[in-house]
């Protein structure tokens, strides 16, 4: 299971508001139980855990989608511009953390043995790319699971604890996911976008213009959080933000 919001052409993404720190906790699972604490700025400055998380989640959409900008790194004739996409991730994801001002929420979920089996980005929406943003809006950046640990519950659990810690926030969740994630993002609660409707189209077409991988590869779902926060649609308040620079 993946979604990724990160390999859309190194548009930058910047953070919002971040509440309470996420306490450690446990998940049991068919094949073992995993242990899960946040990845902070502390863990982000050692090159070899930086390294490791952009390798769990770059493999994981590399695997996990028919998107042919990706696959292609399967090739082994692509190992050396496997190797540089790594490169720019993990300097990608290096500054993402070292900028972080606190608001930003990472989980990561290890075996017995410490080997890296689940991860979650979150933060605030605002895309640098499409100056579209707001800050009562969720985004989740990047999730996957390792493949032996899936239909556990385990992508779910680590999404519902990064978005949680927020509820006080966000009256919003949004994600660009992939189309083989679809399914298990509806089991959640997530809704696919409705291209129909004006005011989402123009969200999703701004987004587009930049990510170019939808619908062939890419669904935008979202998910109503805190009602008593606001209750209008997200979007609408993007919509408005955007009006209103």
């Amino acid at each position: 299971m993946v979604v990724s919001g990160i390999l859309s052409k190194n548009c930058a993404v910047t953070f919002g508001s971040h509440n309470n720190p996420v306490p450690k906790f446990s998940i049991k699972t068919d094949n073992g139980t995993l242990y899960v604490k946040e990845f902070t700025v502390k863990d982000a400055v050692y090159n070899t855990k930086i390294y490791e998380l952009t390798k769990f989640f770059t493999d994981n959409f590399i695997y996990n989608t028919n998107d042919p900008s990706l696959t292609k790194y399967k090739n082994p004739e692509n190992f050396e511009n496997y190797l540089d996409l790594l490169d720019r991730m993990t300097k990608y994801y290096k500054k993402m953390f070292v900028e972080d001002d606190g608001n930003l929420t990472a989980l990561e979920a290890r075996n017995a043995v410490g080997e890296l089996c689940g991860a979650v980005i979150t933060q605030t929406f605002k895309d640098s790319c499409s100056g579209l943003g707001d800050s009562k809006t969720c985004y989740v950046d990047s999730v996957a699971v390792k493949k032996k640990y899936r239909h556990n519950h385990v992508g779910r659990i680590l999404m519902e604890k990064a978005i949680n810690c927020s509820k006080d926030v966000y009256s919003d969740v949004f994600l660009a996911s992939d189309n083989l994630a679809v399914p298990f993002q509806l089991k959640n609660g997530y809704r696919i976008m409705n291209y129909q409707n004006p005011a989402e189209k123009k969200v999703i077409d701004r987004i587009n213009k930049f990510r170019g991988d939808y619908p062939d590869y890419i669904t935008f779902m979202d998910k109503k959080l805190n009602d008593s926060i606001d209750k209008k649609p997200w979007y609408q308040r993007v919509l408005e933000n955007m009006n209103n620079k």
